[in-house]
């Protein structure tokens, strides 16, 4: 076990940035295994490690001009990480910072990696100044300065205008409220806040209904273990809320791309009278849905394995309401899982948004006359949402968009659609389309 909160940040940057893991995840991850870290050092690792890998192309950026060979991946993170405790984390004496680096960089990778990162920071104390940073010209200085691919932001400005453009890749550098969803099955939102309100502070989501916002998820209090709520972003929560319909009536209910779950989970509890199929094509993200299930004491949710390309006969026309909640590029979550942004490519979106309209329609073949299907991404490419939509209500005659009913403060882009901006709103950005299937 390591208690070193300098060094599990470290550990945790690598892992993210050298072997592709999710932010989110991996702090988690680091949590679970080191039950004895204090509340501040969470913290304090938590803002190192978002810190340092939301503003990765500003700090490599600074470290080139300081050394112009090629350093090895692990030693330009440390690097990297230490730089941004020196530009912001102020309570963090330089000294301290230096001396930590040091030692991880001799335990890491010797004597002369030490000697360098001492040297390396000691030069950037001494002689640093934003204002010396030289660019070829104004765009490239945004991009770098707010840590934005060129691509990336190439893909914003076309489709939303530059102006546009710079305020989302703004937000991507701030994170989402911590929102977590009320289970319902074993208590209502005002007991919860009680509740809640002995360990955190508490308000009510104004996006979505059945979430609420705290300043801290504790989760190993016995309301997290015993299922009373579930971690969910406000956004993601509204798809459950864009069904509508009376709540006790029976539905059969089909999610066809269901992992890790939590629209699933959603959708059973508030539907309690209905029967959910919750389908994904990876068993081990399945096996996390069970799990939660079973916390969240939700016995409506039949759990299979399938692909949501390849068509079940079995399910043809057995569905009141049908959920496809597709994989895409993940635009709209980048505050949360800033890693997100280095990965991105155009070739990338156009090859998930050919896959997203062959699930769609294929799902569409499951749903039953007058039924309900829901579209939903947590990205704002267009090509993944609009250009989906209106590609299919064209080719696809029997189907309308409906307007949601629901309490929210997001407005609908035209009737049946959520467009929830992640510079508009301080939650996910998410796209949401509700569909009604007439006759064939």
């Amino acid at each position: 076990m390591n208690n070193n909160p300098r060094e599990l940040a470290f550990l945790s940057i690598n892992e993210i940035l050298i072997d592709d893991a999710y932010s989110n995840i991996t702090i988690n991850k680091v949590f679970s295994k080191n039950k004895d870290l204090s509340h501040l050092d969470k913290k304090y690792i938590t803002e190192l490690v978002y810190g340092t890998v939301k503003n990765k192309i500003y700090l490599e950026y600074i470290v080139k001009q300081y050394v112009k060979s090629r350093i090895k991946p692990k030693i330009k993170n440390l690097l990297s990480m230490s730089l941004y405790q020196i530009i912001n984390m102020d309570k963090t004496p330089n000294f301290a910072t230096v001396n930590e680096a040091v030692n991880i960089a001799k335990k890491n990778g010797g004597p002369n990696a030490a000697k360098f990162v001492n040297g390396v920071l000691r030069n950037i104390i001494r002689t640093f100044d934003s204002s010396n940073l030289e660019y070829k010209n104004s765009i490239e200085k945004f991009c770098i300065e707010n840590s934005c691919p060129i691509e990336l932001f190439n893909i914003l400005k076309k489709q939303y205008g530059e102006d546009k453009a710079k305020t989302i890749v703004l937000s991507f550098l701030n994170k989402s409220e911590n929102s977590i969803r009320v289970n319902t099955l074993k208590n209502n939102k005002s007991d919860l806040v009680k509740k809640l309100k002995l360990t955190t502070s508490v308000k009510e989501s104004n996006i979505c209904e059945d979430c609420l916002l705290v300043d801290k998820i504790d989760f190993s209090s016995d309301l997290f273990l015993n299922g009373h709520f579930i971690v969910q972003d406000e956004a993601s929560a509204l798809v459950a809320c864009s069904i509508g319909g009376p709540l006790d009536k029976h539905y059969n209910i089909l999610d066809v791309c269901a992992a890790p779950g939590g629209k699933s989970l959603h959708i059973a509890s508030k539907y309690f009278n209905s029967n959910v199929v919750s389908c994904d094509k990876y068993i081990h993200k399945l096996d996390l849905i069970t799990k939660n299930a079973k916390r969240l004491s939700i016995n409506n949710i039949d759990i299979k394995n399938q692909d949501a390309t390849i068509f079940n006969e079995k399910f043809e026309n057995k569905f009141d309401i049908v959920v496809c909640d597709v994989p895409c590029s993940g635009l709209g979550v980048i505050k949360n899982k800033p890693e997100i942004k280095y990965k991105i490519t155009n070739s990338q979106i156009e090859d998930l948004s050919k896959l997203q309209y062959k699930i769609l329609t294929n799902s569409i073949r499951y749903l039953k006359k007058d039924g309900i299907l829901i579209y939903s991404t947590c990205t704002i490419d267009k090509r993944e949402n609009e250009e989906n939509i209106n590609k299919f209500l064209e080719e696809h005659k029997n189907f309308s968009l409906e307007k949601i009913n629901t309490n929210t403060i997001v407005s609908q882009d035209r009737d049946g659609i959520f467009n929830i901006m992640p510079d508009e709103y301080n939650c996910d950005g998410f796209f949401i389309a509700k569909l009604i299937k007439k006759e064939n």
